[in-house]
């Protein structure tokens, strides 16, 4: 595989930073997304495209950070079921580990009909493969479909992570890559998969990084790290409604029939 690191790390060298202090006007817990999935190889362009807008998330110099993740699931999987069946209010539980600056923090996503999503989060000491009575208090709160007697850990999860947060403190998107997966001995790493996340308070197709994605002919579509770590890793689950989506990684992956120049991997 060619190493795009030196390229996009030269890039993200040249946007203007932003301290975390700064940032956190712009936490965005309840939020409008909106996912994209592309090839590796085309990021070092589209930052370098939205430069002006944007500034960089830089701790003590530090620009990609490194995370970890547990996400927990009922025995029968119910929350991976959830989206598979296209059901709102549907939930992720699991626990992140900010490893450049070692903080965890054990997390509630929950999705709303539509792009809505709201997210609950606890400072922990150390990360967490088993949960607390009062952290099963919270789930049960938060997800109100069916009795939650036992959660597992169903899936580990590392990426690395670039934030931008744009001039007017209203918007941040993620890169995410470097994505790779384990699960009781199986592991798989997806390595030339980027997802980019555009977090908004309020939804606007205007700003410049959906622009910029719209100009480079990538649309946006449903995507999560966990749903696609899970069908990576547990072969026998279904998951039909899936299919497109893995069809489109399985296409970046391996560069099948892949073209930069032309239609959007």
């Amino acid at each position: 595989m060619t190493d795009y690191m030196p390229e996009i790390s030269a890039v993200l060298q040249r946007a203007d930073p932003i301290s975390l202090e700064e940032m956190d006007s712009v936490k965005l817990l309840n939020r409008i997304d909106r996912k994209y999935v592309l090839h590796i190889d085309r990021l070092p362009s589209i930052i370098e495209n939205i430069l002006s807008e944007y500034r960089i998330l830089d701790i003590a110099g530090t620009r990609m950070f490194s995370y970890n993740t547990i996400y927990f699931d009922t025995p029968g999987h119910q929350f991976y079921k959830d989206h598979h069946n296209g059901l709102s209010n549907r939930v992720k539980v699991r626990c992140r580990q900010y490893i450049d600056n070692n903080l965890s923090f054990f997390e509630i996503k929950k999705k709303y009909r539509g792009n809505r999503t709201d997210k609950y989060r606890k400072r922990i000491e150390n990360p967490i493969d088993t949960l607390s009575g009062s952290e099963y208090d919270v789930v049960r709160e938060k997800y109100a479909k069916y009795p939650v007697e036992q959660l597992d850990l169903s899936l580990l999860n590392s990426f690395k992570r670039i934030t931008f947060v744009n001039r007017g403190l209203t918007e941040r998107f993620t890169i995410d890559l470097s994505l790779a997966f384990a699960y009781k001995g199986d592991s798989v790493e997806v390595d030339k998969v980027v997802i980019v996340e555009v977090k908004q308070d309020k939804a606007n197709i205007h700003s410049a990084i959906i622009k910029e994605l719209k100009k480079q002919r990538i649309a946006p579509g449903s995507v999560s790290k966990y749903i696609l770590g899970v069908t990576l890793i547990k072969k026998g689950i279904k998951h039909n409604a899936f299919k497109m989506i893995l069809n489109k990684i399985n296409k970046i992956q391996n560069l099948y029939g892949y073209n930069p120049n032309g239609q959007s991997a």
